[in-house]
């Protein structure tokens, strides 16, 4: 979906909040998936200390008249255009740059979705970029780093073992809750490695069975396999050994 003329006077109003220093188009929209339902999520990247909500609602003034600020994962401004949802989220640039080096030279840490933070800087749509501060970080973030592909590679394997048999443990004592927790844990497991066997920064917990379908390596029937995963009954006790053989799979495939 294309940029709007809505879009592009939201970014300029957020580049005039102190500290604001660009401003991109993120989520669905961004990757050709938006569909009749899809919000518009910005994100303004910002450095040193945000403004506070009184200072960013004056500065977007009458487009975001019902505007409501949250911080609960971080800070957060959301209101309605049209009846649809915009969301702004706040990133810091000087953290997200900071996770790029120790991406490229330690690695991050095999967990999941540990990329999630670099694909919303690689994949989303730029509107304002007036110091090239994003445009830099978009140009580092080019070549996938092998330092986090050779780390989750190695370490994502040993969490699913664990997830596996607490998963297992669970259905024994019907804790149902811990099943459904652990179930989801390793398919999440399964799609970061594929993102990472891939070389591609992990897009977040939405569509993910869409965005593994569009990887080339993986394993055979990747997505209906992980689709027959999540739709198992709980108390399905190939459960654990469906989703580790997915792990292995995916693992033997590195390179």
């Amino acid at each position: 979906m294309p940029l709007t003329d809505a879009d592009r006077a939201v970014a300029a109003a957020l580049v005039g909040v102190p500290g604001v220093r660009a401003v991109s188009l993120g989520g669905s929209r961004a990757v050709g998936l938006a569909d009749g339902g899809s919000d518009t999520d910005l994100y303004a990247w910002y450095r040193g200390r945000l403004a506070d909500p009184l200072v960013r609602k004056a500065a977007l003034g009458e487009r975001a008249a019902d505007l409501v600020s949250y911080d609960i994962f971080g800070p957060e401004d959301h209101w309605h255009t049209a009846g649809r949802l915009v969301e702004v989220v706040y990133l810091d640039l000087d953290v997200i740059e900071s996770l790029a080096r120790v991406a490229a030279t330690d690695g991050l840490a095999g967990e999941v979705c540990a990329t999630a933070f670099l694909h919303t800087a690689y994949a989303g749509v730029p509107i304002e970029d007036p110091y090239g501060d994003l445009g830099r970080l978009r140009r580092d973030l080019d070549t996938f780093p092998e330092a986090t592909r050779r780390r989750q590679l190695a370490e994502l394997p040993l969490l699913a073992e664990e997830f596996a048999s607490q998963l297992a443990k669970a259905q024994t004592r019907q804790d149902w809750p811990m099943v459904v927790r652990r179930r989801a844990g390793l398919v999440d497991v399964v799609v970061s490695l594929v993102f990472a066997l891939n070389r591609r920064y992990h897009p977040g917990e939405k569509r993910v069975l869409v965005h593994v379908g569009d990887c080339d390596a993986g394993p055979v029937d990747l997505v209906a396999r992980l689709r027959d995963a999540c739709l198992a009954a709980p108390d399905d006790a190939t459960l654990a050994p469906q989703l580790l053989r997915l792990v292995a799979e995916t693992a033997a495939l590195y390179d």
